[in-house]
């Protein structure tokens, strides 16, 4: 992705994505899309995202991107990029008069991430493109964006040279800015809905899970199940809580709160010594990553075999938060909840 910005006196700034709308080898969309973003407006930062870097497969979500709730972590993470800006502007070859499959599909794949922004349309080929942006509008429509009025048709005859550069002529750059013109002006005028379009719908609520942060937390998740379960075996209450924060908060499903590392330490201390817990196997259950340095995990216990006399006999369903700190990762919290009949 290459960005682009130009600020206003102000300094407030729309964002807007330039998307380059074709996979093929050879294809003229990232050119073309570069040629868009040469010209940021004032007011406007220009990022282009190019659908051949972003790879999205083939729509295969469970629902309707309509109910929100993405399963797949491209998804999420397509999500979490589109969200971000104010405007978009589509770039698209002309395939069999319509869109490419793979822009269609970029937009298939959301829904509340595009409502109540604006988009304009840059079309090439035999034709301008004129019949692949036609196809645009209509669906852009259905996914609640504005699609303003003039747009871009680079024609393959006149706006390429004999190699099949781009080289559009002195009117294109005309329409360009005539088109950024009225997309800056949709922009900031559906800016102020969309704070309180956000939660009208549960599924529209915000998705907090943020896939560029997940590999480190992945780490961090398996070094904490390595620690409980190694701690747990051989009966060493330390490499149990190797990684509690100092002000780690613990909450027992009985109603009991404990705060930092030494109370617990010690009760766990008592629980090594005189063995009160069945054998028992750690599993991850799912895992969540707000930003680069917070994870939550379910992580479930299932004992394997009978307590000891006077012991506790059954499995427990955990909720932990690792934070990092100084690029170390500690558990923060914690909350168990017993698990003895499937409900």
């Amino acid at each position: 992705m290459t960005t682009t910005e130009s600020v206003t006196p102000s300094g407030h700034v729309l964002r807007v994505a330039v998307i380059a709308g074709s996979r093929r080898p050879n294809r003229r969309a990232r050119a073309v899309a570069e040629w868009v973003c040469a010209a940021a407006p004032e007011g406007a930062e220009l990022s282009l995202l190019d659908l051949d870097e972003v790879a999205l497969p083939t729509l295969a979500e469970p629902n309707s991107p309509a109910f929100g709730g993405y399963t797949l972590p491209h998804t999420r993470a397509w999500a979490e990029l589109i969200e971000g800006f104010d405007a978009y502007v589509l770039v698209s070859p002309e395939y069999n008069h319509s869109t490419s499959a793979a822009l269609k599909n970029s937009l298939d794949h959301l829904y509340r991430e595009w409502n109540d922004k604006a988009v304009a349309f840059v079309g090439y080929g035999v034709d301008g493109g004129v019949r692949a942006v036609e196809h645009l509008r209509g669906i852009t429509a259905e996914l609640g964006l504005a699609g303003v009025g003039p747009a871009v048709a680079l024609n393959v005859f006149d706006d390429f040279d004999e190699e099949g550069h781009l080289a559009p002529r002195e009117r294109q750059e005309s329409m360009r800015s005539r088109m950024f013109d009225s997309l800056l002006r949709w922009a900031s005028a559906l800016r102020p809905l969309r704070p309180a379009a956000e939660h009208r719908l549960t599924g529209q609520r915000p998705i907090l899970h943020r896939p560029t942060g997940a590999g480190s937390a992945d780490d961090a998740v398996r070094e904490l199940l390595d620690s409980l379960q190694t701690g747990l075996d051989t009966g060493d209450a330390d490499l149990y809580d190797s990684m509690f924060a100092q002000d780690v908060l613990w909450g027992s499903p009985y109603g009991r709160v404990l705060t930092g590392y030494a109370p617990l330490n010690a009760i766990h201390r008592s629980m090594m010594d005189t063995p009160v817990v069945a054998t028992s196997r750690y599993e991850v259950v799912q895992t969540s990553a707000p930003s680069a340095d917070l994870v939550l995990v379910h992580i479930r216990r299932l004992h394997l075999a009978d307590a000891p006399p006077g012991g506790a006999d059954f499995s427990e369903m955990a909720m932990y938060v690792l934070v990092r700190r100084d690029g170390q990762w500690w558990l923060a919290a914690g909350q168990n909840t017993p698990i003895r009949d499937k409900p």
